[in-house]
């Protein structure tokens, strides 16, 4: 059976960024609403490639001692595109197992995503912005819910699928070749908000 990913329509991305690109402040609120009404569970295969929908992604930055958790993705990695690219974020596909309501779901699956990846205490978990990045075929056809999170680390719980360190975020490079797109987009961001 083929697995059904939480997905909303572009047209609704459009209109909650304004057709901005880049990590952009949505209100949670507009978002919430938008998934609860919009939101439908499509075929991964379909999604993946049908840029009439979006799928929607938690994309959460840990942080513990004002340091943000840097990873970069083996080659023992299921995603080839990604190898050895760095993310300062965990997260990843909400399916219709994480709950029947769309919203729901996305809250329950933003947990088990970071559960998957990370052994984390959660002790804050704060909304910072949509990701809304048109650049590549694969990235238009997601869009990221991104938050910080601050967080007591206790490990991966995946070692074989990344390396990890902790980054200050003066020391994350956004020139740096090997740094994913939203991740870019994600430390330009919070660079610009620090300096204001």
């Amino acid at each position: 059976m083929q697995e059904k990913i939480l997905t909303v329509p572009a047209t609704v991305v459009d209109q909650l960024t304004n057709m901005q690109e880049g990590l952009i402040y949505v209100e949670l609120r507009d978002i919430e609403t938008a998934v609860k009404k919009y939101g439908v569970f499509v075929d991964r295969d379909i999604a993946e490639s049908d840029e009439r929908f979006r799928q929607v992604i938690p994309y959460v930055v840990v942080m513990n001692d004002d340091k943000i958790l840097l990873l970069r993705r083996t080659d023992k990695q299921g995603e080839k595109r990604l190898h050895n690219k760095f993310s300062v974020g965990v997260g990843g596909h909400i399916r219709r197992e994480d709950g029947a309501d769309p919203w729901c779901a996305f809250l329950n699956g933003m947990k088990r995503e970071i559960d998957e990846e990370v052994k984390v205490d959660l002790l804050d978990l704060q909304y910072i912005g949509l990701i809304n990045d048109l650049q590549s075929p694969v990235s238009r056809v997601h869009v990221g819910v991104a938050y910080i999170a601050t967080a007591t680390f206790h490990g991966l719980n995946e070692p074989d699928m990344f390396e990890y360190w902790w980054k200050a975020l003066n020391e994350i490079r956004v020139d740096e070749k090997n740094l994913e797109g939203w991740s870019y987009l994600t430390i330009l961001r919070l660079k610009e908000l620090t300096q204001s």
